[in-house]
């Protein structure tokens, strides 16, 4: 045993000199850098198909001397021809996606980075034990489930919790090292991390965040298509783990406060030279360093995880990116997968309906003449109804626009309509197609009914759908970028029924599109950038969160400090969605008679969920599985609005533990 003791104690010495760490470094950064290379190599090696260019098609037969039908049978036939090399450009795009090596080398850096900080850490040999250990583990249980049955996800579990455990153990070692500073908010910082190891409830959810990602991955069902399964991923792993992080930010930002003056702790730090502000930024600076490592390692997991997947065949191929048919052919669900899914979407609504202003007031003036002469023979006073006279014009010059904008979003059975969509620069030059979504409405939107409507697009393709009502769908196939003009206009025509011929067969009712029922979107920017950038801003959410939870801790107890802390988040959760059920909230009866207790609902609800709008808008959640984009500017947008919000929260904070007597003697 004394021999065993003295072989650990040479190993952990053996680690923790600086000539070992430089050596070791050197090897992982030799060999990282040799799988980076030989990976890249293997795939430049692969087969790659190359599709033929199209072939100019023949003009139309037309007689000699017609010029101008000869002229314009050879737009035709350029407009074709150009739409067929931009078809083939997509799909070349597509394929040489298989051939891109960055997804392997982030693998490999991310990898290399987490092995040398361990290495820095002093802890490369035990990490190394760990590792082994490990691999015997999965080991005895391959030998076992060749005895007796086990599920195949049980491999990929372990594996995934040593992985999640080993990289949150050393991050959180690396944050408490460059918060060594001597500063006492550095030092309240360290504290707070060392109190989240302790404390029970953050080790629940530390533990249930690493379990649940781990466990994730075999929850898919292998059955459904890949694009399905990376959509599924990445909704439950990235909502999952921010949601279980929030929690864990508000219920243990609260608590060390809290607890720390109801238990009297807080005596031994504020009796020393540590002002206010100090324990206060330490405090949220703990806490937010906490949900950043949290955060990290998530993100790694999630990240390589769906690059993974994106590898895996999908349904109608035998190997990734490769159909039974051979070259020159893409699935349609690898298709999806490429340019909508993991893609980084820019969306357009089509142009609102034109309104002439001075036939806008003409018809104002019209409703309101009317509404007084109403008024004036059911017995009402001349001077009541002056003073009526200006909120009812106030009130029709706000319903009709809207009035207007619903008749444009809405076609008659039997009947068509226009839209254009504007401000599409530069996207006709883009190899990615543009996908058209739309939510139809009718009627009382029966779930079992489905309409049959014809698109009839600016380059003259036509799409017949059926369907389904109150729900979003993707018109396929997607639409060429030559479709687009050249001044980045595109038009579509919508009839509210099957074309046949000249013949339109109509459905039974006028079919609507609400406000957000109707977008072209377009790819713009690279996922594994928009990925960044989602994830950046869900770490600003958390620190804001942070915030929150120890701003109530300062003044409430634990119970309403949480009920507080947890009233904000929820609010600013669902501020979206609130403001949209709003605008649709009926409060005035069919005489234009205010209703006080609806207009109280819909103003308070307005009230409490405006100041969220921004925070709730950006959702990167819902981004990253629709494959839609978080631009800069929305992200600097959000950054600016939620740090604003946190820095006044902190000076409130700050005000109010100033005034508290934390630390007085008693006498007793």
């Amino acid at each position: 045993m004394s021999k065993f003791r003295d072989f650990l104690g040479k190993a952990n010495r053996l680690q923790q000199r600086r000539s070992f760490k430089i050596v070791a470094t050197c090897v992982v950064a030799v060999l990282a850098i040799a799988a980076a290379v030989a990976y890249t190599v293997r795939v430049s090696q692969a087969e790659v198909v190359e599709l033929p260019d199209a072939v100019a098609s023949d003009v139309m037969d037309v007689p000699e001397g017609d010029l101008a039908a000869k002229a314009e049978a050879n737009k035709a036939a350029e407009a074709q021809l150009e739409a067929e090399n931009k078809a083939r450009d997509i799909y070349r795009k597509i394929l040489a996606g298989r051939q891109d090596p960055t997804s392997a080398s982030v693998g490999i850096a991310i990898g290399a980075a987490l092995i040398i900080t361990v290495i820095w850490l002093g802890l490369a040999l035990t990490y190394l034990a760990l590792a082994a250990g490990a691999g015997v583990l999965v080991g005895g249980v391959e030998l076992l489930g060749r005895v007796v049955e086990l599920p195949e996800s049980l491999v990929p579990l372990i594996v995934g919790i040593a992985a999640l455990t080993a990289s949150f153990t050393a991050l959180l070692r690396v944050v408490r090292i460059l918060l060594g500073g001597a500063s006492p908010t550095f030092a309240v910082a360290r504290n707070v991390l060392d109190e989240a190891v302790r404390m029970r409830i953050s080790m629940v959810f530390i533990v249930l965040l690493i379990f649940g990602l781990a466990a994730l991955p075999g929850w898919l069902d292998q059955e459904a298509f890949l694009r399905y399964r990376i959509q599924s991923f990445m909704q439950y792993a990235t909502g999952g783990a921010f949601w279980l992080i929030a929690v864990l930010v508000l219920t243990f930002s609260v608590s060390s406060v809290t607890f720390e003056q109801r238990d009297k702790v807080i005596w031994q730090t504020m009796t020393k030279p540590v002002r206010a502000w100090q324990y206060v930024l330490g405090k949220w600076l703990g806490v937010v360093t906490l949900a950043a490592v949290l955060l990290g390692v998530s993100a790694s997991g999630i990240f390589l995880f769906t690059e993974y997947l994106r590898n895996q065949p999908a349904n109608g191929e035998n190997s990734a990116y490769r159909t039974p048919e051979g070259g020159g052919y893409l699935s349609e669900d690898r298709f999806i997968i490429e340019t909508q899914v993991l893609a980084a979407r820019e969306s357009v609504q089509p142009n609102p309906a034109e309104i002439d202003e001075e036939q806008l007031r003409a018809n104002v003036e019209a409703f309101v003449d009317s509404e007084m002469q109403r008024m004036s023979e059911g017995g009402e006073r001349s001077e009541w109804l002056n003073s009526k006279r200006e909120e009812i014009r106030a009130r029709y010059f706000k319903d009709l626009p809207q009035s207007v904008e619903l008749a444009f979003r809405t076609i008659a059975p039997g009947q068509n309509r226009r839209y254009t969509f504007s401000g599409l620069d530069g996207v006709r030059d883009s190899s990615s197609p543009l996908l058209l979504r739309l939510k139809v409405n009718a009627g009382g939107n029966m779930p079992d009914q489905l309409y049959k409507i014809t698109i009839l697009a600016s380059d003259g393709s036509r799409r017949d759908l059926e369907a389904p009502l109150n729900q979003i769908i993707s018109v396929r196939p997607p639409i060429l970028p030559t479709a687009v003009d050249p001044e980045g206009k595109f038009e579509i025509e919508i009839y509210n029924g099957q074309l046949m011929g000249n013949q339109l067969i109509p459905n039974a009712e006028s079919i609507s599109f609400p406000p957000d029922g109707m977008e072209l979107s377009y790819a713009r920017g690279s996922y594994r950038v928009n990925f960044f950038r989602c994830m950046s801003v869900l770490w600003v959410k958390l620190a804001f969160l942070a915030m929150i939870g120890v701003c109530a801790g300062t003044f409430l107890s634990f119970p309403v400090a949480c009920l507080v802390a947890f009233a904000v988040f929820f609010a600013a959760e669902g501020a979206s969605s609130v403001l949209t059920a709003v605008d649709y909230y009926r409060t005035e009866d069919q005489q234009g008679n205010m209703l006080w207790f609806p207009t109280l609902v819909a103003k308070v609800a307005t009230w409490v969920s405006r100041p969220f709008k921004v925070y709730s808008d950006l959702d990167p959640p819902k981004r990253l599985v629709e494959g839609l984009r978080l631009s800069w500017a929305q992200m600097a947008t959000g950054i600016v609005v939620l740090t604003t919000a946190t820095s006044a929260m902190f000076v409130v904070a700050v005000l109010i533990f100033r005034r508290r007597e934390l630390a007085t003697y008693s006498g007793h």
